[in-house]
């Protein structure tokens, strides 16, 4: 699927975050965040821990996304597959996605502190 990215850097962000959810089972051409916005969703085994890992992803990119970064994410990407990988594949998963997501968390609301127009902007329909 062909995105347009706003910068060079993000698109690179866009190919680390697939590559993350390549190496733990999941499918190489999807994100991390697209992946938990799928099975949040459709799991029908562990909808916990996919519930989980949204709310903990989606806490993280509120301040440049809004709340709803997977599920929108998810509906990017919706004609993709979507891997669970095995259960050891999602224990590193859940390590990584804590760790990143406390990082990405501060340094995004540091970011918007300082630079207002990547705050996020509700739209509101008519």
């Amino acid at each position: 699927m062909a995105h347009q990215y706003k910068s060079y850097p993000v698109a690179v962000m866009v190919a680390i975050d697939q590559l993350g959810n390549a190496l733990t089972g999941g499918n190489p051409d999807s994100t991390v965040s697209a992946r938990v916005g799928y099975f949040s969703v459709n799991a029908i085994k562990r909808q916990s821990l996919w519930k989980n890992l949204e709310a903990i992803i989606d806490y993280a990119f509120k301040p440049v996304d809004g709340p709803n970064h997977c599920y929108e994410a998810w509906q990017t990407d919706k004609d993709e597959q979507f891997y669970r990988g095995s259960k050891i594949l999602r224990a590193i998963l859940v390590t990584i996605v804590i760790a990143a997501c406390l990082v990405i968390a501060v340094v995004l609301r540091i970011l918007v502190f300082f630079i207002r127009p990547w705050r996020y902007k509700q739209v509101v329909a008519n």
